[in-house]
């Protein structure tokens, strides 16, 4: 598998944190950290970024269904959505938005492994990134 530059979007620092490790040990960057939509387009918007890994609920009254839309729209940004919410009517919503995977909390190595692995494929990821001069080792 690829490295990517994720970005994260996530209201609670213990499960961003958490996420962070996982990917920084699957050899990923993680090149941003946000708890609300209103920081994650500002950021998202003037950063590399190959995908955006984003909660569904988030501080502030805009969702991560809206940061999908809006990255949909806007930005041509890959992303996949992470949530505890078991909403049916929530999960169709999300699923409107055509993310790349949709991760239920709490995530594991495996099943993130694998929703990365089905983007690396899907969006044909080049071969020779190098994130050393982003994330240094």
């Amino acid at each position: 598998m690829q490295p990517l530059y994720i970005y994260i979007v996530e209201d609670d620092l213990l499960m961003a944190s958490a996420l962070k490790r996982l990917l920084t040990g699957m050899g990923h960057c993680v090149c941003g950290i946000a708890d609300s939509y209103i920081k994650a387009v500002y950021e998202i918007q003037r950063i590399e970024v190959d995908l955006v890994i984003t909660d569904i609920m988030l501080t502030g009254e805009k969702t991560g269904i809206d940061l999908g839309r809006y990255i949909k729209a806007n930005l041509n940004i890959p992303f996949i959505y992470l949530s505890s919410i078991s909403s049916n009517d929530m999960i169709r919503a999300a699923l409107d938005n055509l993310p790349d995977s949709f991760l239920f909390k709490p995530v594991n190595k495996a099943s993130l492994s694998a929703a990365l692995m089905n983007f690396n494929t899907r969006n044909n990821i080049p071969a020779q990134k190098n994130l050393s001069v982003f994330c240094p080792r």
